[in-house]
């Protein structure tokens, strides 16, 4: 079976010891790439994004791959996804089960928003993989494992929207705020 790409946009703001995506490249499952060496049309984890991942994007994962930009949420802004080649999505809420950000609806480290993609989009069988990278993946994983499941069930934008607001009682329970935004609000 093949097996989409998986890139990281790495801007070193984190613990390079704690840092979930360089761990994904030590480990084989990525590549790390610069802002201009992307080739193709990957799917672009964006939390601004105004579109959801959903199982529909799976050929483009497989064709183009993924492209996670790892940056601190601190630091995080839109302009840090401008330029990028790629389609720009969002992942549907979830719980991070990393230790920094643990139970934060939407707050996933890189590896959780790249084994969440895959999950989604029918690549089970290397989200298992992932989840063995660290011991708290299995903690994303019980967090989330029926959410995961109705996600990569769906088969429309609408059904999608129609099990985030079931679950969550929102649309979009992830509003992401520009760095600073918060404390000049």
């Amino acid at each position: 079976m093949e097996t989409p790409r998986i890139m990281v946009l790495l801007y070193r703001e984190d613990d390079p010891s704690k840092n979930t995506a360089l761990k994904l490249v030590r480990m084989g499952f990525a590549v790390l790439v610069s802002k201009h060496s992307v080739r193709g049309y990957p799917l672009v984890l964006n939390p601004y994004s105004n579109t959801y991942l959903g199982p529909w994007y799976r050929n483009q994962v497989l064709q183009h791959g993924v492209l996670v930009l790892d940056a601190s949420w601190k630091k995080l802004s839109k302009n840090k996804f401008k330029g990028l080649r790629g389609e720009h999505v969002k992942l549907p809420p979830l719980l991070p089960g990393n230790p920094i950000n643990y139970g934060k609806p939407c707050m996933l480290s890189s590896i959780e928003a790249v084994a969440t993609t895959l999950y989604i989009t029918g690549f089970q069988d290397l989200y298992k993989k992932i989840l063995g990278v660290f011991k708290w993946m299995n903690t994303f994983d019980a967090l989330n494992k029926e959410l995961l499941d109705e996600y990569a069930r769906v088969s429309t934008l609408e059904e999608l929207r129609e099990v985030i607001v079931s679950y969550w009682e929102v649309e979009n329970p992830c509003i992401i705020q520009e760095a600073g935004e918060a404390a000049e609000a």
